[in-house]
């Protein structure tokens, strides 16, 4: 299955995660709903494959933080 990231890049260089997304399809309407609306349209977005082992990393920080509430 196919996971990934639409990213904004914002003005300053740093970057923010919009969602995970599992097919380029749905990434892209997603990016073209983001550019149609007024207050996000002067954002860069980007479609980015997801690292297998980011996710597991970022899976498995998620699992510990949820623990420690």
């Amino acid at each position: 299955m196919e996971k990934l990231y639409v990213n904004k890049i914002h003005a300053n260089g740093e970057i923010s995660t919009v969602g995970l997304f599992y097919s380029r399809a749905e990434a892209e309407k997603v990016v073209e709903q983001l550019r149609s609306t007024p207050e996000r349209s002067n954002g860069r977005y980007e479609i980015v494959q997801a690292n297998q082992s980011y996710l597991m990393t970022r899976d498995s920080q998620r699992s510990r933080d949820a623990k420690k509430e």
